[in-house]
């Protein structure tokens, strides 16, 4: 697990990806799962901030705090922006995110919090009987809603957490993904196209470079790449066939884009930013 050790540190999905988180996606017929593994796991000491960019267009989507000393005790406090809120309820005027199990669903007819309102997912332990985060919670998932300032456009997603507030007081961030296709919804832990048997992407590598050519390396020869947009809209695709190929950008706007590769039949996709 990756340990943040100093305090008030903000990461920035930008950089945390340098630090290889993956990002995958799966396209069906209801939409399309973005998803990011924090690779290592991103462990908050208190008073550290893991500052989450699920679209990774510079604008953050939700901050995950791990306060040093708020109100003179511990807790673990969430932060949507970009116009968004969690799955969760409001009560005497505090917002309490759900706990969510996988499988649970996201979507417009979830309960939320206040938009942009902060939400307490534990505040002195188990002081607050609203606190569905109490005690030591492994594997939990805070499901949130964010509105994407690029297209305008509104998207579910997942955070899978754990939290120990008043035990030894770390907050663990694991992973998270988003619906990309607007307005709809998505279930906790789905990771799409994680489900299957992706060996012949052993070894795989992608790099945007600064004159913005995507580069694709590989064990075996790719076949295809096909380029969407963050509406799920196909706006480029190329037919390949070598183990080295580079393909050009610079016909693009500015922006956020989901690449996904073939290689034997099996595909894989991942966030590039054209710059």
């Amino acid at each position: 697990m990756k340990k943040i050790t100093s305090k008030n540190l903000t990461k920035r999905l930008a950089q945390y990806g340098a630090m290889s988180a993956a990002v995958m996606a799966a396209a069906d017929a209801n939409g399309q799962v973005v998803y990011t593994d924090v690779d290592p796991d991103a462990v908050l000491n208190v008073g550290d901030i893991f500052s989450l960019d699920f679209t990774n267009d510079t604008f953050e989507n939700l901050s995950i705090n791990n306060p040093d000393g708020l109100a003179g005790g511990n807790a673990a406090i969430v932060f949507p922006s970009s116009g968004g809120a969690l799955a969760g309820f409001t009560s005497g005027g505090y917002q309490y995110p759900f706990v969510l199990a996988e499988g649970d669903v996201i979507d417009a007819a979830t309960g939320y919090t206040a938009t942009g309102a902060r939400g307490d997912l534990n505040y002195y332990g188990c002081a607050y009987s609203n606190s569905q985060w109490c005690g030591d919670v492994t594997d939990g998932y805070l499901g949130v809603k964010f509105l994407n300032l690029t297209t305008g456009s509104t998207h579910y997603g997942w955070v899978r957490l754990d939290t120990d507030v008043n035990g030894d007081n770390l907050m663990v961030v694991k992973d998270y993904a988003f619906e990309a296709t607007p307005d709809t919804a998505i279930a906790a832990g789905d990771q799409g196209s994680l489900g299957f048997d992706d060996t012949a992407f052993d070894g795989f590598q992608y790099l945007v470079d600064a004159s913005n050519n995507l580069s694709l390396k590989a064990a075996t020869a790719l076949e295809q790449v096909v380029l969407h947009n963050v509406l799920g809209q196909e706006i480029m695709s190329r037919q390949l066939s070598g183990t080295n190929e580079i393909i050009s950008l610079a016909s693009l706007e500015t922006g956020v884009y989901i690449a996904t590769v073939s290689i034997e039949g099996q595909t894989k996709s991942f966030q590039i930013v054209k710059r």
